[in-house]
C-alpha cells in the first residue's frame, strides 16, 4: 500500500500514548483531547504560505447548443423538440427572448425545468450555454485561471456581478471573468462560474489553495455484522453509516471483517471478557471519499481492487506532507494538550520550544520544494520574517 494518511482518529491516538491518557479519555477529557487535536490543525495554515497547501487543476469548458422548445410556463418545464439536453444541463441557463434563464434540474433526456422562468408560454429556438463547473473536494479556494492559449489570467469578480455578466449576451464569446460560488447541488463542494466559454472546448487550468478539513469525523467503524464492499471506485455498505460530512474523509478497508486499526497497535475494550485488551490490525488499504450518493455507497477518489464483507472505519483526513510537516502538527497537538489540560508553566513552555524546532525544520524542508519560500520562526501566536 503506497499512501498513508493522516487521520483525525490517528491524532487522538497518538495524544493518548504520548500523555498515558488510555482508557481515560472520557467525558470532558475525550472532548479536550478532540479540541486539542482540531485547534492545532487550524494554526497550521497561518503559520507560513505552505507550498503544499497549494494546488492546480484543470476544466474543460462546454461547448453551447442550440435547440427548439416548447416552454410551458405553468410548469416550468422545457422540452426539447428533436435530440436530448446535455447531462451537465443543471449547471447551464437558456436563452428565451434575449433573457436568460438557469436551469434547476434535468428532469429527463428531453425536458428540463427552469429556475424562475418566464411567466408566458414559449415556443422556438433557444440556445443553452453553461456557466458552473463543479471543482474537486479538495478545493479550498482558487487563486487564479488561465487559459494557456491566451498567457494570462482570467479576471475575478464578485459574485454580485455575475448576474449582470451571464445576462450580457455577447460575453458568451470568451471566457472574460470568473467567480466562485457553493455548489447547489453537491454539498461541501466549490463551483467556478464563467461568463462564457465560446464555440470551441476550452481546457482552462486553475491554481488553487487546499481546503482544511473540519474534522467531524474521529472515527466511524463496522461491528461484526456490518461490512463494505469495493468495486471500481464504488464503496457499498452493508447498514446505512454514510453522511454527507464525510466527503474527503479516509476510509480504510480491512482484510478481514473486523475493523482495521491504526498502523500501530491500540487497546480496544473486549465487550465479552469486559477488559482492554491489545489490538492490532493494519488497514490492508485506504482510500479518500469524493462523494456519497446515499447511505451507504461513497464514491472513491480512485479505482480499486475488489473486495467484499470487509470490515472498515471512517476518520476525518487530516491533509499534511508527510516527514517534518506531520511531525510539526503532531508538536502542535502536544502543546495544544498542555493548554488544554493546564498543565503547569514549565511544561508548556517545554512544548511550545518543541514546536518551535519542530516548525524551523518543517520551513526548511517546504523550502526545498518552494526557494523563494520565506523562512520563518514561530513565537507563540507571532510570525517573525526573516
Amino acid at each position: 500500500m503506497s499512501s498513508r494518511y493522516v487521520t483525525f482518529q490517528d491524532a487522538y491516538e497518538h495524544l493518548l500514548d504520548f500523555f498515558d491518557q488510555q482508557n481515560k479519555d472520557v467525558g470532558v477529557k475525550s472532548r479536550r483531547l478532540q479540541r486539542a487535536v482540531q485547534k492545532a490543525y487550524r494554526t497550521m495554515p497561518g503559520l507560513s504560505r505552505w507550498s503544499y497547501f497549494t494546488g492546480t487543476g484543470s476544466l474543460n469548458t462546454t461547448v453551447p447548443s442550440t435547440h427548439t422548445i416548447t416552454y410551458v410556463a405553468s410548469t416550468g418545464l422545457a422540452t426539447i423538440g428533436t435530440g436530448s439536453w446535455n447531462t451537465d444541463a443543471i449547471y447551464g441557463a437558456i436563452t428565451i427572448n434575449n433573457t436568460r434563464y438557469e436551469i434547476k434540474r434535468r428532469v429527463n433526456s428531453t425536458t428540463v425545468e427552469l429556475r424562475d422562468g418566464p411567466t408566458s408560454d414559449y415556443t422556438g429556438s433557444t440556445r443553452w450555454q453553461r456557466f458552473r463547473y463543479p471543482l474537486l473536494f479538495e478545493v479550498g479556494d482558487v487563486i487564479s485561471i488561465t487559459d494557456p492559449r491566451q498567457y494570462f489570467d482570467i479576471r475575478r469578480v464578485e459574485k454580485s456581478q455575475t448576474w449582470w455578466w451571464q445576462q450580457v449576451i455577447n460575453s458568451e464569446t470568451y471566457p472574460l471573468v470568473w467567480s466562485l460560488f457553493p455548489s447547489r447541488e453537491k454539498p461541501q463542494f466549490w463551483e467556478v462560474w464563467l461568463s462564457g466559454s465560446g464555440d470551441i472546448e476550452r481546457t482552462l487550468t486553475y491554481l488553487y489553495d487546499k481546503r482544511m478539513a473540519n474534522l467531524s469525523i474521529l472515527e466511524v467503524r463496522n461491528d461484526t455484522s456490518a461490512t463494505l464492499g469495493i468495486s471500481g471506485d464504488v464503496a457499498t455498505f452493508s447498514t446505512s453509516v454514510l453522511t454527507d460530512n464525510m466527503v474527503g474523509s479516509i476510509l480504510r478497508v480491512s482484510s478481514t471483517t473486523s475493523h482495521p486499526t491504526g498502523y500501530l497497535s491500540r487497546e480496544e475494550r473486549d465487550p465479552v471478557k469486559n477488559r482492554y485488551t491489545e489490538v492490532s490490525n493494519p488497514p490492508a488499504s485506504e482510500h479518500i471519499i469524493t462523494d456519497v450518493n446515499s447511505g451507504t455507497e461513497a464514491i472513491l477518489q480512485h479505482s480499486a481492487s475488489t473486495v467484499s464483507s470487509k470490515g472498515y472505519s471512517i476518520s476525518s483526513h487530516i491533509n499534511l506532507n508527510p516527514g517534518p510537516m506531520t511531525d510539526l502538527f503532531y508538536r502542535l497537538c502536544e502543546e495544544e494538550w498542555d493548554i488544554q489540560s493546564r498543565a503547569e508553566s514549565p511544561i508548556r513552555k517545554q512544548s511550545a520550544q518543541d514546536a518551535q524546532v519542530a516548525l524551523r525544520r518543517a520551513l526548511i524542508a517546504d523550502g526545498r520544494r518552494h526557494p523563494d519560500q520565506s523562512i520563518s520562526m514561530y513565537r507563540g501566536d507571532v510570525i517573525l520574517e526573516s
